[in-house]
């Protein structure tokens, strides 16, 4: 599935006197094809998070579209249309915020199903112990709730969610912040090994350029809600020209390590 940003722009009017205009994001444009695997990259601040929201239709742009397939989408449309709600799916970046402290782990995987997929009961069932197995969760927290998970297991139930409904687009906003190295490390080799299996197009925002050297095989990189690179990479920073790209890059190398590697 082909997901095209055209001139995308968001405003926000402060709340002081002067009335000024900020621009979270500042005319993007940007198509990603079917089964890549592309990485946006910025500081806080740079628009990224802006754009993911625009795209998933949680806020309207204030000028430009997003396409799916040629098709133009709008919040509106996409809150009517569950094909459209199926078909991309987002992970944030506060995993026990996401999931509702109400359900159990169960209910909080199986929610999408049973708005957007026609499945019986057993197939619910089946499809739920198969995103565990793929997550690498036990089925002993399925009767658990949220706040009864390590950070780490709450970030793989929210990709798990994410991936019920077997959705073209997965958009994983900021998806391992605020977890330790080796756990950062576990979910990024199973988000890459689900790619790998799957037709899946994924959009992965970060502001860790080594992540997202080491992840995606396409980098945008953003700065002011401006889009100042978009490269195709090989996993090393060769591929970065900007010198705001080589500048986050550089940010993330040990002194004594001039090799961008993943956390």
């Amino acid at each position: 599935m082909k997901l095209t940003i055209q001139n995308v722009t968001k405003k926000y009017s402060t709340r002081d006197k002067k009335r000024n205009e900020i621009h979270a994001l500042n005319d993007v444009s940007f198509s990603i094809g079917d089964g890549e695997f592309c990485a946006v990259v910025g500081e806080s601040g740079s628009g990224k998070s802006t754009l993911s929201q625009i795209i998933t239709g949680i806020i309207p742009a204030t000028r430009g579209t997003v396409y799916i397939n040629d098709i133009e989408i709008n919040p509106v449309q996409r809150r009517k249309n569950k094909e459209i709600s199926k078909k991309i799916q987002l992970v944030l970046q506060d995993g026990k915020s996401a999931l509702d402290p109400h359900f159990n782990i169960y209910e909080c995987i199986a929610e999408p199903i049973r708005n957007l997929c026609k499945m019986s009961r057993e197939q619910e069932k089946k499809r739920v112990y198969e995103l565990l197995e793929q997550m690498e969760l036990s089925r002993e927290l399925l009767k658990r709730k949220p706040h009864e998970l390590s950070g780490g297991q709450q970030k793989r139930v929210c990709i798990a969610r994410a991936l019920a409904t077997n959705p073209d687009i997965l958009i994983l906003d900021e998806a391992i912040s605020g977890l330790d190295v080796l756990l950062r490390k576990n979910i990024l080799d199973t988000l890459k090994r689900i790619y790998q299996e799957s037709d899946c197009t994924m959009l992965f925002i970060t502001h860790d350029m080594d992540v997202a050297l080491y992840m995606a095989n396409r980098i945008i990189v953003m700065k002011d809600g401006v889009v100042v690179e978009d490269t195709h990479c090989n996993g090393n920073s060769d591929c970065l020209t900007h010198p705001y790209s080589k500048l986050l890059a550089a940010a993330m190398m040990p002194e004594n390590d001039k090799s961008v590697k993943t956390a």
